[in-house]
C-alpha cells in the first residue's frame, strides 16, 4: 500500500474512532455503544468524588462482539478526564499497520475532558497540539439529574480484581422516572470503592474494571485544555484540518 493511501486510510479510521469516543467523558462511548459517564454512572460511584485510576471499559454487544478501551481517569466532583490511546483499543478491527501509522502522525493519544460546570466537553490531541470544544449534552450533565432516587441491594460478598468486595444491585431513578440499573463490586479495603461496575446500555453489556485507584484531588489543571493548543469549535473541523495537513504533502 502506498504511503499516502495508508495516511488516507488512517485518517478515515481516526474519524470513525473519533465518533466512537468523542463523548466518553460527557456522553459515553457513542458507537461502542456508550458508557454514560455522566449523571447516571456518577451515582454508581457513590461518595467517591475525587480520585485517579486506570480503567478498562469493555462493551459486549447483543451479537457477542467485544470492544475493550483501556484508559486513565481523573475524577473530581463530576469533572472527568480520560486519557486514551486509540491504537490500543481492542476489538476495533484496526490493523497493526494503521495503528502504527496513527501513532506516527500523532493521532493515537486522545484526552477527553468533561466540564459539567461549564456545560462543555473538550477533545484534545496532544500530538497535534489541538483540541475541540463542544457543548455537553443535557442528558449527560450530572447537574441535570438533581436528587435522583438511588436504591442499593446487597447481593453478597465476592473476591474480585484481588479485593474482598460487597456486591450490590443499584437502581437509579431520575426526575423523569427513567431507571438505570447496574451491579457494583465495592472493595472493603478501598473505602468501598466500586472496583467493578456492570450495566446495560443500548442493548449492550458494559463493564468497567478499575485499578491503581488513588484517592485525593487531581490537579485542577487536569480539567482544562492546554493553553498553547489550537482551539476548534467542533471535532470534525479539527480532524478535517489535521488530515488535510497530513495528506497535503503526500504524493498522488
Amino acid at each position: 500500500m502506498k504511503p499516502h493511501h495508508i495516511l488516507l486510510l488512517s485518517a478515515l479510521l481516526i474519524l470513525k474512532s473519533t465518533t466512537a469516543v468523542a463523548q466518553l467523558g460527557g456522553g459515553g462511548l457513542a458507537n461502542l455503544p456508550g458508557v454514560e459517564f455522566g449523571a447516571v454512572l456518577t451515582r454508581f460511584l457513590g461518595e467517591h468524588t475525587a480520585f485517579t485510576a486506570a480503567v478498562n471499559i469493555g462493551t459486549k454487544s447483543e451479537q457477542g462482539s467485544m470492544v475493550l478501551v483501556p484508559a486513565k481517569l481523573a475524577f473530581l466532583g463530576g469533572l472527568a478526564r480520560f486519557e486514551i490511546d486509540v491504537s490500543k483499543v481492542e476489538g476495533s478491527r484496526m490493523s497493526p499497520i494503521v495503528a502504527d501509522q496513527i501513532k506516527a502522525v500523532g493521532m493515537a493519544d486522545v484526552v477527553l475532558i468533561t466540564r459539567p460546570d461549564k456545560k462543555l466537553t473538550y477533545m484534545q490531541y496532544p500530538g497535534l497540539k489541538s483540541y475541540a470544544e463542544t457543548p455537553l449534552r443535557e442528558e449527560s450533565n450530572p447537574e441535570t439529574a438533581r436528587k435522583p432516587k438511588v436504591e442499593r441491594t446487597t447481593l453478597g460478598e465476592e473476591t474480585l480484581a484481588g479485593y474482598a468486595c460487597v456486591k450490590h444491585q443499584v437502581v437509579v431513578t431520575d426526575e423523569q422516572g427513567k431507571t438505570y440499573e447496574g451491579t457494583t463490586w465495592n472493595a472493603r479495603d478501598l473505602r468501598g470503592f466500586p472496583v467493578v461496575i456492570e450495566t446495560s446500555q443500548k442493548g449492550a453489556k458494559v463493564t468497567l474494571l478499575f485499578s491503581d485507584v488513588k484517592f485525593g484531588n487531581p490537579p485542577s489543571s487536569a480539567f482544562d485544555p492546554a493553553r498553547d493548543f489550537q482551539k476548534y469549535d467542533d471535532v470534525r473541523t479539527m480532524m478535517r484540518e489535521a488530515m488535510m495537513k497530513l495528506l497535503g504533502g503526500a504524493p498522488k
